[in-house]
This record gives structure tokens, C-alpha cells and sequence, in this order.
């Protein structure tokens, strides 16, 4: 008796399963076509419930699989794999090529795939097409089974769900800097790209405060008397020291992981150096400084503190605070203040506007002024400035001519 009542029990979590992701792909489904004729999500919650209540179940149904040799697996199997796919790994490598409609794709798919799991999988009478589904036919549990298949489903579950956010973090991590950060399984990369009209260049080299040693060494371009090229130079500066002579150092952060900070590699000890040359040589600021005389000329394409609003200027302070804090308690309650300007929400914008936008526009105007002089522009910025670069760059008829990658961080 209790042996049917387990085997009632294990028959409606299966079914109640796949009768949940085929609710969710259809929610998914409906919310994107009503998306795309009114432009409106008004699903999008209840959307994101079901496709978060699918993945929750997706851990039980696992268990099911290892533990009892009754499991329908071609029921169970297809939707677990479709739903961290499409979900955490945001359908990698689909998620990257930005193709039109991928999620409507991807809503249909699951649809698809739940009346396909449907059609085929046999029912409680041995024929297909109807509901509930009918579990193997063999006993409910064996000690030998769960010996094996207990430990290899869990492996490979977790597998699945390991992968699956590794992925999905890649992924997010690309998309958001326009693919000038690439995350691999042996370390991050960082992307330089060439952008060609005529016989000017624009090279847009992705940069990270700490990285590998190595990284940095190959950033500038050689010297070419024959090809003048101008290096513009990332840095906020604080000449009215309204962060009161304190900067972000990430000394520390390079310690941790083993690399080097930005501020102590060869390419910014380079650009100090010769932007010295031109504070020594008697250079008015913000004109280009040559790097003795071979073709590379150096300039400051920043923004001042000064241009910042008076709360992105207490972000930055707040964010100096954190780097700068003396242990892991302090660090933990400045970040977890309510009271900090990190906090504040109605702030964010403001600091994004300041820190990320304005001062791309200070570049592009730099990058538009120095196509006037020279024919090579090397632009070694943060990765998330470049992305918006790129795009000014194409919509003024720069065509990619090349790409690279350097290896800033291992993992191994």
C-alpha cells in the first residue's frame, strides 16, 4: 500500500513538472509576441516566477533520477537540460550572436520540446498523447541502482548547473562590454580592435586596473616614425583635489590575486614618463608629448573631477573608503551602510551619466580631433567605455580591419 501511494506520489511530481514547463514556455511564448505587437511586457513577472519555480523543481526531479530506477527519464532529462540552458547559460552560444527574436526562438523551442516530451512518452495504459505519464516499469528501488546512478546524477547535475552559470556569467559579462571582455576557462581576456577609414586607424584596446604583467607589456603599439601615432590617455584628474588627494589604489587587490596593479605596470610607467617629458620640456597641458621623437605622441583625454555632480563625487570618495578599509569588518560594514552614497539609489544614474558617459564624449571628441593630425589613434580605455566608441566609430564609416586578444587574468 505504501509502495503505490510513493509511486502515485513520484507519477504526479513528473507530470506536475512537465506541466510546469510547458506553462512556462507558453507564459514565455505569449509574452513575447504581445511584446512585440504592443510593445509591452506585461507578463514579464509572472514570466520570470514560473521560469524560477521550473529550476527550482529541476533539483527534486534530479533526485528522482538518482534514486529510483522508476524515473521516466525521457520525460524528466529533455527539460531539465532545455531549462538551464535557455535560463542560467543564457542559450550560449545563441545568447552572443545577438540574432534577432531569440527569445521568442527560444519560448517556441520549449513549447515545442514539452508537446514533443508529451507525444512520445507513454501513459498509465502504454499508449501515447494523454496524461499522467507512466513511470518505468521496474521496481521502485534498488540498492544497486542508487549506488551507481545516485552519485552520477548528482555529478552530473551539478555539472549542468555549474556550467550552465558559468556560462550565463560569460555571457553577461560579454554582452555588457560589447565583447572587449572575454571570460574563458583557463582566465579573462581583454579584446583590441582595429577600426580602418582610409589611412586612419583606431585602435580600441580593452583595459583592467590588475592583470597579468604580461598584459600590459604589449598594449602600446612599437614606434613608427613613418606612421605618427597618438596614445589618448585615460585618468581622471583632481587638480581642486576635491577627493582630497586620495585615489583609488588597487594595490591591494593586485596583491591578492597575485598580478599587477595597472599603476605599477610597464605601459602606465611608459605614459608617465613621457607625459613628464612634456611638464619638463615646458608643453602646454593637453597638447601632445612625443615619445623621443619615434612617431608616438601622448595626450590626456580625461575629465576632471571638477565636471563631476557633487553626489558622484561623494561615490567616488565612498568607493575610496572601501578599498582603503583597514579589515574585513570595516569593509563589510561600509559596504552594508544604508547611509553610504553607494546606497543611493536615485543617485546611480547621475554616476553613470558622469563616470561612463561624459567622459566618453570627452573621448570621442579627442579621438575625432586627433584623426585630423595623426593616422594611427590608440585608445587604451576600461572596457566599458569602448563599446560606445565602437559605435561612433561605425556610424562614421570605420570599418574592423583586425582583432586581438591578450590574456589579463589566469584562472589556473
Amino acid at each position: 500500500m505504501q509502495l503505490c501511494y510513493v509511486v502515485e506520489v513520484l507519477r504526479g511530481a513528473v507530470t506536475f513538472f512537465w506541466l510546469l514547463f510547458l506553462t512556462d514556455g507558453v507564459c514565455s511564448l505569449v509574452d513575447e509576441v504581445t511584446a512585440l505587437s504592443l510593445g509591452s511586457s506585461p507578463l514579464s513577472g509572472v514570466r520570470a516566477a514560473f521560469a524560477v519555480a521550473v529550476l527550482v523543481m529541476s533539483f527534486p526531479m534530479a533526485a528522482i533520477i538518482g534514486v529510483t530506477p522508476k524515473a521516466p527519464k525521457r520525460v524528466l532529462v529533455p527539460p531539465i537540460l532545455f531549462a538551464w540552458w535557455a535560463g542560467p547559460a543564457m542559450a550560449f552560444p545563441l545568447g552572443l550572436w545577438k540574432l534577432a527574436h531569440l527569445a521568442l526562438v527560444l519560448a517556441l523551442l520549449q513549447v515545442l520540446l514539452a508537446l514533443a516530451v508529451w507525444y512520445f512518452a507513454p501513459n498509465l495504459s502504454g499508449t501515447r498523447r494523454s496524461l499522467p505519464f507512466a513511470l518505468t516499469r521496474t521496481q521502485a528501488f534498488s540498492w544497486k541502482y542508487l549506488l551507481i546512478a545516485g552519485p552520477a546524477t548528482a555529478l552530473v547535475f551539478l555539472l549542468v548547473v555549474a556550467s550552465s552559470l558559468a556560462l550565463g556569467f560569460s555571457t553577461q559579462i560579454e554582452l555588457l562590454t560589447g565583447g572587449y571582455v572575454r571570460v574563458r576557462p583557463d582566465g579573462i581576456y581583454l579584446v583590441e580592435r582595429q577600426f580602418q577609414s582610409g589611412d586612419r586607424e583606431v585602435r580600441l584596446a580593452g583595459m583592467m586596473h590588475v592583470a597579468r604583467r604580461e598584459f600590459y607589456s604589449g598594449v602600446l603599439p612599437p614606434p613608427d616614425s613613418a606612421e605618427p601615432s597618438i596614445v589618448l590617455v585615460e585618468g581622471v584628474t583632481d587638480r581642486k583635489r576635491l577627493l582630497g588627494g586620495r585615489t583609488l589604489d588597487y594595490g591591494r587587490l593586485a596583491k591578492l590575486l597575485n598580478v599587477t596593479s595597472q599603476s605599477d605596470s610597464v605601459f602606465s610607467n611608459r605614459v608617465i614618463d613621457e607625459m613628464g617629458k612634456q611638464a619638463g620640456s615646458g608643453g602646454t597641458a593637453g597638447e601632445p608629448v612625443s615619445a623621443n621623437g619615434a612617431g608616438i605622441h601622448y595626450k590626456h583625454a580625461d575629465v576632471d573631477v571638477e565636471s563631476f555632480h557633487p553626489q558622484t563625487v561623494a561615490f567616488i570618495l565612498a568607493v575610496i573608503a572601501i578599498f582603503q578599509s583597514s579589515d574585513l569588518r570595516e569593509l563589510i560594514e561600509l559596504l552594508v551602510d544604508p547611509s553610504s552614497p553607494i546606497a543611493n539609489q536615485d543617485a546611480q544614474e547621475q554616476v553613470m551619466d558622469d563616470i561612463l558617459f561624459s567622459r566618453n564624449q570627452r573621448l570621442v571628441a579627442e579621438i575625432e580631433l586627433s584623426l585630423k593630425d595623426y593616422r594611427r589613434v590608440v585608445v587604451p580605455w576600461g572596457a566599458m567605455h569602448l563599446p560606445e566608441i565602437e559605435s561612433w566609430l561605425r556610424d562614421h564609416d570605420f570599418v574592423q580591419s583586425g582583432e586581438m586578444q591578450r590574456k589579463a587574468l589566469g584562472f589556473w
